[in-house]
């Protein structure tokens, strides 16, 4: 009489055949990537930030924009002043394409993983932000805080993920590409 595996088990009998047994030989524990802000909507891409001004790297720094709009995930648009009164760039629209760890703290800090997202429709400016990375809206009680990386078309998600390996091209201590983003009309927000 033969026995036919059906139902989980039949389903975890083929994830082993896949993915194999036992372990990777280097005695260590794999540290796996996960998406941030899982079950949170639109992965907490969605609100208005401001830089702060209380960060100590560089918050003046004319490549940071000063306030960013997030529309559920889909749309964004950049200012040069944290007021929102002088854009860069409006309705940016984007798709979102994944996440990555970064490549310098990851595994080290396992949270340590970027949204990545590419512009697929907008007007003036928005091609200077056609890359977009950040690591998404957290932490503690109402007030949160974010990071953001951008770049043109000559860019791409790896050259942006990839400045986490140092700040060479800067002659003074600032890394603009560890911007402060904190809730709009909040500070000191943290890093």
């Amino acid at each position: 009489m033969a026995s036919r595996l059906t139902g989980a088990p039949c389903a975890a009998f083929a994830l082993v055949l896949l993915l194999g047994c036992g372990d990777d030989g280097s005695g260590e524990d794999q540290v796996v990537a996960e998406e941030p802000n899982e079950g949170i909507p639109y992965l907490g891409v969605d609100g208005e930030f401001t830089s702060d001004p209380l960060a100590v790297d560089c918050p003046d720094d004319p490549r940071n924009p000063g306030r960013v709009a997030l529309k559920q995930q889909r749309e964004m648009s950049f200012f040069s002043d944290r007021e929102g009164k002088t854009p860069l760039a409006e309705g940016c629209a984007y798709s979102y394409e994944g996440f990555a760890p970064d490549p310098h703290y990851f595994p080290e800090y396992p949270d340590s993983v970027w949204l990545q997202f590419a512009l697929t429709a907008g007007g003036d400016g928005c091609e200077s932000f056609h890359f977009v990375i950040m690591r998404p809206p957290h932490g503690d009680d109402a007030v949160k805080h974010m990071h953001l990386r951008y770049g043109d078309v000559q860019s791409s998600f790896v050259d942006l993920l990839d400045m986490s390996k140092g700040d060479e091209q800067d002659a003074d201590k600032c890394n603009p590409w560890w911007s402060v983003y904190c809730s709009a009309g909040s500070e000191g927000c943290g890093g």
